[in-house]
Order: structure tokens, then sequence, then C-alpha cells
């Protein structure tokens, strides 16, 4: 969940010498003509160059025409990108293997991969889910923050915490999450098929998002079909509990809107079974379940 070393340094060549530049038109920092300067700087100095930075964007733009530092072209392209920076406080929400995930707060909730620099989010804010503001950057087809993050004193008791959740879901569902920038939404946007299989995943889900539910089955025969596969697994973990206990084995079974509407010894059985009784156009829902032999001890 971080930059390679090899990238971390390739950004603290970029980012300084880009607040350099900043720096020099702005005139935020007497002392602080080099990036080794503006880094010696105290941390809420160079805030305040960085703050010059997002509210006075086209300067990267002068950045790439005068070209100070005599960057490559890839180097140039890197800064370039960053064109397409979030500024936002966040709802860091939680870390992964492969990067933390941080939820923005200003508009419609967007899940967003984050790596870290050279200091570990997750050592830095070992308890989630914490509010944040920080910049998101693009970094070689990745998204890091800006190196300059901050968190606020709040804490979020357990019904926030399961609503965070809840957002979090939704959005994952909605859009995927987001691990690089510009943002593509059509790109990115899940299929009606992700979002039925995550509105189905729990009973709570199924409770909560029922009316999308309908909405996204009604009219459209083939997420109908999953729908019913979906619920007839739900009903078989139910089922098959139920019919170990009263000693049954290695016997498959049809399920149907939570009944069963037929059995038989083998796969083939069933099917033939259930062709005289469920009518051809909703022979696709019936979901056909093979109820295992007990293990033997």
């Amino acid at each position: 969940m971080r930059l390679s070393k090899e990238h971390v340094q390739l950004f603290y060549k970029l980012y300084p010498a880009l607040l350099v530049h900043v720096n020099s038109h702005q005139n935020t920092l007497k002392q602080a003509s080099t990036p080794d300067e503006l880094m010696a700087q105290p941390v809420n100095e160079r805030v305040q160059v960085r703050d010059q930075l997002y509210q006075n964007i086209e300067l990267i733009d002068s950045f790439l025409n005068d070209n100070p530092f005599h960057f490559s072209a890839e180097e140039l392209g890197i800064v370039r990108s960053w064109k397409h920076f979030i500024r936002d406080r966040f709802y860091l929400f939680r870390h992964l293997k492969k990067y933390s995930i941080f939820l923005n707060s200003s508009s419609s909730p967007k899940p967003y991969g984050v790596l870290s620099i050279s200091d570990s989010l997750k050592d830095l804010f070992p308890y989630v889910p914490v509010m944040v503001e920080t910049v998101l950057l693009p970094f070689k087809g990745q998204i890091i923050y800006d190196g300059y993050i901050g968190a606020y004193n709040i804490s979020f008791g357990g019904g926030i915490r399961s609503r965070f959740k809840d957002s979090y879901n939704e959005a994952k569902a909605t859009y995927g999450i987001i691990t690089s920038l510009p943002f593509e939404p059509k790109a990115n946007r899940q299929t009606d098929e992700d979002k039925l299989n995550f509105y189905l995943k729990s009973e709570r889900n199924r409770d909560y998002y029922w009316d999308d539910i309908q909405e996204l089955i009604h009219g459209n025969h083939a997420l109908t079909v999953v729908y019913h596969q979906e619920m007839g697994k739900c009903y078989a973990r139910s089922f098959g509990k139920r019919l170990r206990e009263i000693g049954l084995g290695d016997v498959w079974f049809g399920i149907l809107e939570g009944l069963i509407v037929g059995s038989g010894k083998t796969k083939a059985d069933l099917k033939k079974n259930l062709k005289p009784i469920v009518p051809s156009f909703m022979k696709e829902f019936v979901y056909l379940y093979h109820l295992k032999p007990k293990s033997k001890k």
C-alpha cells in the first residue's frame, strides 16, 4: 500500500520543485528558492505554498512551459496530471492490502484507493474511520495524497460507522474502487448485475435495497434470472440444515420463490421431475440444489 522507493524519490523530486515555482510567483516564503530550502521550512509554512498551488492551478502550465528544473518529458507529464487533483475532506474509512480507502465527503460518496508515500497511512492512522483533509493526486496510474494530511479530532459512534459502511458498500457497487485519476464514471460504473449481486448479498442489504432490487429486475429477464438464482442460494442454506437434521443426504432439490418445488436422486432426475411442474418460462428461475451426503467420520 506504499509507493515503491524509486517512485517516492521521484515524487519528492517533482512536487517540491513545483511548489518552489509557485512560491516564486506568489512570494509566500522568502527563503525557499530551491526544493531543499522549501522542504527545510516548517510544515505550516510549506502548506501555505501548497494551498496557493490549488488556488492558482494555472501555475502548473507556467511550470511546464518554463521547465525551470529541466525535467524530462515523462516527468513533466506527471506534473501535468496533477491538474486532475481532488481536494476535499475525506473519511479515511479502511486500510486494505493494496491501498487505503478514502470516501469523499463533499458530494456523492466515491471510494478512492490511495497509496501511502513514505509514511504508511496505516501507521499514521491505525484507528479508522477518521476524517482527514488532504489532496489526492494521480501518480503513474495510481492515486496518492500530496504528502500533507490533517486529521479532525472527531469520534464516530456505532450508528455513524454503520452508515459509513453502507455508503462505502453502495459506492463500491456503483463505481468500484477508484484507483486512477481523472475519474471517468462511465468507465468505472459497475454493471446492473454487479449492483444486483451487491443488493442481494445479505439479508440486511435485501431489506434496505428492496425497492432498488425490484426496479432493476422489472422487465429484465436476465436480471430476474440472477435474482432467483441468488435468492435460491440463500434459501438453500436454510433448507440444507433442516434437511440434514431429518437424515436426508445426496439428493437434488429445485427451489423457487423460497419453496422446494421438486426433488430427485440425481440432477437429471430433478430436471425430469420439474418439467411437468414448472412453466417453461420459469424454468431458468429454479435454483438446483445438491444436498451433499453427510461426511463419514
